[in-house]
């Protein structure tokens, strides 16, 4: 298994605000997104923490462990500041994204959270409000799925003497896997990773410690005094083995990323590029680290989002349904078009499969199209991203997209942005 893992927990790029990719304006009718192997909540995070306009936002993921992180983060960051305030709330969704361990605070939060969150995916009615302007449909899972992701909420309330989670045992199996023969020199293995990948690359703000003790322990965000001993079973998921002799068997485990690490998602630039604390430099080289901009810019939308009056939707659709929206060969999946679609480095494939059905039947003249850039995949070489980048321009071409010309420099260096023309 690669570093990346087989797993996709937190994306490889900053979060975006995708309204302002989008030349649809409308007070009334509501903006449709589909975001396909985000990996995260971090785009929907800031697109609505900036909204002006209703929003309807259809998820595609590959993982119904996502889905299960999808939801209990939209718990969050729509609670009340009457049940959580803005720190707490920054500090439990921080924790719970990236930490493998967590505080017996935040441990407290996610069984709370997550018995909730079992009523929710075994309502009937298939819709429900997690905030009165916040309504989530699951009405195009499959009850099997939406059994499998009450079977997620169940184990992370468990007990440990009852369902286990080996967290450090994981963690340190996937790594002496990854590093081999330098598992004994690993930090030095985590220094190269840092200074001769990321870095050039683009990402100047991590620190060694904080990437080097993410590295070692899983350990990304320390952000209160308090001890991380308790495993983060949102973090666990199950991986297919197969052995010599044939036999298949799903262990239980952490099998997500171990090498680029969670910053990418809030701790690459501030959300606010303007704010000179936020920038300022000491010997060429940013005060404020990656876990300070992640922790800034995640309060920040927080606050935006306590103001929102516009109304939401989120749709989880079925695991990998790609073509039953693109064929529309299932009538629930009829006349769903996209204003603009979002899809992750690991999902880009579905383009070359789908071909022209891909945006003959799911974007309207002049939909946009982001693909994100596999830069931060650090087991690809540069070269081989390079030839990715031209790839994604004629899987664009293929189903009737052009690129379109931007000026800012967080646009033209993580992702690549397409417009939809139908002739």
């Amino acid at each position: 298994m690669d570093g990346a893992g087989s797993i996709t927990f937190w994306g490889y790029s900053p979060s975006l605000c995708l309204t302002k990719y989008s030349d649809k304006q409308s007070e009334d009718l509501p903006l449709r997104l589909l975001l396909i192997g985000s990996g995260d909540i971090r785009h929907i995070l800031h697109t609505l923490a900036l909204a002006t306009t209703p929003i309807h936002i259809y998820i595609l993921e590959s993982q119904l462990e996502v889905y299960a992180r999808h939801l209990l983060f939209l718990q969050l960051i729509f609670a009340s500041t009457d049940q959580i305030g803005l720190q707490e709330k920054c500090e439990h969704y921080l924790e719970l994204f990236a930490n493998l361990h967590i505080n017996t605070h935040t441990e407290q939060y996610l069984k709370e959270a997550s018995t909730q969150l079992i009523q929710h995916i075994t309502n009937l009615n298939g819709e429900f409000q997690l905030a009165s302007n916040l309504t989530v449909d699951t009405t195009l899972l499959k009850y099997k799925e939406k059994d499998f992701l009450e079977g997620i909420f169940q184990f992370w309330r468990a007990p440990p003497t009852k369902q286990p989670f080996p967290a450090e045992l994981a963690w340190d199996g996937r790594v002496r896997q990854y590093l081999g023969a330098r598992y004994d020199s690993r930090r030095n293995a985590f220094d190269w990773d840092l200074h001769m990948k990321l870095t050039e690359r683009g990402f100047k703000r991590l620190n060694t410690y904080e990437y080097g003790d993410w590295r070692e322990s899983g350990l990304a965000f320390r952000l209160t005094r308090q001890d991380y001993t308790q495993p983060n079973r949102t973090l666990a998921s199950s991986f297919v083995f197969q052995s010599s002799d044939g036999t298949k068997q799903a262990r239980r485990g952490y099998w997500g990323d171990i090498v680029t690490g969670p910053y990418l998602s809030h701790g690459l630039v501030p959300v606010d590029n303007d704010d000179p604390k936020m920038n300022a430099k000491a010997n060429d080289k940013f005060v404020k680290t990656g876990t300070d901009v992640s922790e800034y810019n995640v309060l920040k939308l927080l606050s935006h989002l306590q103001e929102q009056n516009s109304q939401f939707k989120i749709v989880l659709l079925s695991l990998n349904s790609i073509s039953d929206l693109c064929t529309a060969s299932v009538e629930r999946y009829r006349h769903l078009q996209f204003d603009l679609i979002y899809v992750g480095c690991g999902l880009t494939h579905y383009l070359n499969e789908q071909g022209e059905k891909f945006s003959s039947s799911i974007m309207s003249e002049g939909s946009k199209l982001i693909l994100e850039s596999p830069r931060f995949l650090l087991d690809l070489k540069i070269e081989q991203i390079e030839q990715l980048e031209k790839r994604y321009d004629e899987l664009a071409k293929n189903v009737g997209c052009v690129p379109q010309e931007n000026e800012e420099e967080l646009t033209t260096n993580y992702f690549k942005v397409y417009k939809y023309n139908r002739s």
